[in-house]
């Protein structure tokens, strides 16, 4: 059972931004990917638009959407910043009508794993087909269930970071998995000190729900797709038992 806003994090999207947007271990495979395809693209769940505004950087068109509006807004203005022209919608990866086809549809950052249970699957795969093209490829990445990311610190350590505006903040987290849900229940700490010596304190909570590989082969049949590849990790690697993530390339099945 989630009773709390596993959302709650994205709602201080700044802070967000310091902790992800570094991230770019991910940025090959895409625009392999974009290239091989063409546009435009759709970023599904696409956050502050880290992805996005890299690929309308390189010249592609872009569309980006995400359940939270304040993702959005920060994301508009980044892209503005950067002369980057995007599409960007608040909508539900579970019901989203765009009116248009894509040959690449991505959902990355393990966004998937905000998907609770089968009926969200299953409308997220929906929405999906309705927006592929007939040839197009559907790539998304989750975390792989492996004893290590279930019942293992994800960060044993304090983690520091300085934010724009000069406070330091410390992270730590720590996750609690229930086997019958199979959701993972992660709470993170972050701690604010001001310049003055001041401190602030806030808890986000997320709840992460894992889909073993088998499942994830029927959940992926039984809505209409085919898969074309599976990774174990964004250098392209095959997926393992010990792999960190689970990255499907997918595509309409006949």
């Amino acid at each position: 059972m989630i009773d709390y806003d596993t959302y709650e994090e994205f709602y201080d999207p700044e802070t967000y931004d310091l902790i992800c947007d570094p991230f770019n271990e991910d940025m090959p495979t895409i625009e392999q990917w974009a290239k091989t395809t063409g546009e435009p693209l759709l970023d599904l769940a696409c956050g502050t638009g880290r992805m996005s505004i890299h690929l309308a950087l390189k010249g592609y068109e872009v569309t980006g959407v995400d359940i939270v509006p304040q993702m959005i807004a920060r994301a508009q203005q980044k892209a503005a910043d950067r002369g980057a022209s995007i599409d960007f919608v608040v909508s539900d990866a579970r019901d989203f009508h765009l009116h248009k086809q894509f040959p690449f549809i991505f959902m990355i950052m393990n966004a998937f794993q905000f998907l609770p249970a089968r009926p969200d699957h299953e409308a997220m795969l929906a929405c999906v087909r309705e927006h592929l093209t007939p040839d197009g490829y559907f790539l998304f990445e989750t975390r792989n269930p492996s004893p290590r990311n279930l019942y293992e610190p994800r960060h044993p350590q304090a983690e520091h970071y300085t934010t724009v505006d000069g406070r330091q903040l410390i992270t730590t987290d720590h996750e609690y998995y229930d086997p019958m849900t199979q959701i993972q229940h992660c709470t993170g700490h972050l701690q604010f000190t001001y310049a003055d010596g001041r401190t602030e304190a806030r808890t986000n909570r997320v709840a992460l729900r894992y889909v073993f590989p088998q499942e994830m082969e029927a959940l992926l049949y039984y809505n209409g797709f085919k898969i074309h590849t599976v990774y174990g990790d964004w250098q392209r690697n095959p997926l393992t038992a010990e792999s960190p993530a689970m990255i499907y390339v997918c595509q309409k099945r006949d």
